[in-house]
This record gives structure tokens, sequence and C-alpha cells, in this order.
């Protein structure tokens, strides 16, 4: 079986205000102590301070559930919660009533929505997860310098991908890059069974442009977001992409490592 996009949310946070909390600052100098990283109270007071928490929240109020629960529940993001206390993949199973599979997958950068889709993809094949709910965040309050996030601003944004059964793409193919494996060549393998003129590759703004020249119809996100870029185009136009596309492809490439991934999405009417 494969997972079916069968609906998708994606929030905007809004700013909130600073709670000072000596035990989370306690907790960040421990962490950045070994990489002789500055800790600044200060970057959080003047952050926007929204937590995975929140967003996940606020993307929950936005997504209808039938009332089983899921299978499987990912949470995937990029850069870490500024408040690591609570473990939002197990919030979230308790919201949506309890026991599905939870956990998260991170430390990969971009790479990580697109890894949390393999494994889910390997438990529907095995008869394992019929239905699962991918959660993609990504909030900009740190109190250490953070290039991706002080030099390169990043907007608060989250995104729920619900899968099923039914629906207008379903999940094909996930393509890891090796390190030094160019976009384009990540590219060829994930639309070699595919038309050309029926594919839309969408390319997060990390790509290099000339990887995406002659390869059909073509939208690049603009910037402003690291992890969720691709993801927040998938939800919010999913629906009209299924009437125009026989296939959807997902693609970033990664600014610190440098590796690319892309994702294969294909319309259950075309299997």
């Amino acid at each position: 079986m494969a997972l079916t996009l069968e609906a998708a949310a994606v929030v905007t946070a809004e700013a909130r205000p600073y709670h000072r909390d000596e035990g989370l600052l306690v907790y960040h100098r421990d962490l950045a102590a070994p990489f002789d990283a500055e800790v600044r109270e200060q970057r959080l007071a003047e952050g926007t301070n929204v937590t995975f928490t929140h967003l996940a929240e606020l993307l929950l109020d936005r997504t209808p559930f039938p009332s089983r629960v899921p299978d499987m529940i990912i949470v995937s993001y990029a850069l870490p919660d500024w408040y690591p206390f609570m473990t939002v993949a197990a919030h979230v199973d308790h919201l949506l009533g309890g026991g599905s599979r939870c956990f998260a997958v991170s430390e990969q950068g971009l790479c990580a929505p697109f890894t949390a889709l393999r494994i889910a993809s390997a438990y529907a094949r095995s008869g394992r997860c019929d239905t699962m709910a991918l959660l993609v965040l990504e909030q900009g309050t740190l109190p250490y310098h953070e290039p991706l996030v002080h030099d390169t601003p990043l907007a608060d944004s989250g995104v729920l991908l619900r899968f099923g059964a039914a629906g207008g793409f379903h999940v094909h193919s996930v393509y890891a890059g090796l390190a030094d494996e160019p976009l384009g060549t990540v590219l060829d393998r994930a639309v070699a069974s595919m038309p050309a003129a029926g594919t839309l590759v969408v390319a997060g703004p990390w790509t290099n442009p000339g990887a995406l020249a002659g390869r059909g119809p073509v939208l690049r996100v603009t910037a402003g977001s690291y992890c969720t870029s691709v993801w927040l185009e998938l939800a919010r136009q999913h629906e009209l992409w299924a009437g125009q596309y026989r296939a959807v492809v997902l693609c970033d490439t990664d600014p610190r490592s440098g590796r690319s991934q892309a994702i294969l999405l294909r319309a259950d009417s075309h299997p």
C-alpha cells in the first residue's frame, strides 16, 4: 500500500512574549559550552518565542482527522526547538487520542522530512502503517548565533500532512543524494519514470537554478524557510496540482551539507 496525501495544513505563527526561565538558560549554556558557543539571553528576549508545541497545536486545529487515530505520527525538523522540554510527537499523539507509533526525525538538516516519509513508506509497504501524520516544524528563536536563523531570517512555520488510503498524490519514491552528488543527478533518478510534460518539479530556495533548466514546469520556492520550504507549497497547493499534473517532485539541497533530496509523488489516477 502507498501512503496517499488526504489533507494538509500550514501555519505561520505570530511572536509570543518571552518569560525568563533560569532552568532553560542553564540547559542551553551546558549544551553550548563544549562548542565554545556564547549563549545570550537577549536573543531569546528579542526572538519570536514560538515553540514546536505551539506550532503543532495550531496545525491540529486546522487539520480534520477521522475518528481513527493515525497509525504513525512523525515530527521532523532541522533547527531545534528553543524550548526542548516537551516531546512534541508524544504530545500530538495524546491530543489525537493516543496509541500511535510516534517519534521525531532530526539532525539531518532539511533532509529530515524526506527521511521521515522514507521510513513511513517502508512501514506502509510492510503492512504496519495505513495512516500517518507528518509534521514539519521550523522556528527561529535560539540563544546562540545560528547563521541560518540570524543571517537568513526564517519565518516560524509548520506543515501537517495527513496520509491515508485515498486522496490526490501518493508517495512513490524518495531519493537521497550522496554528499557530492549534484542535484541534477538526483532529479534524473526521480523523474526517470515520468513524462516531463506531466510532472511538476517543486524546488526549494537552496537549490542550484542551473539544475532545474529544461525540466518542464518548475516552481522554485522563494527564500524565507529552511526545512519547511517545499512542504509549505505542497500543503497549500496539492489539491490544485492533483488536477493539473500526473506527478510532483519535491527537491531541495541542504546549504550546510550540500546533500540533495527528492521525493516523487504520483497521482492516484496514474499509479
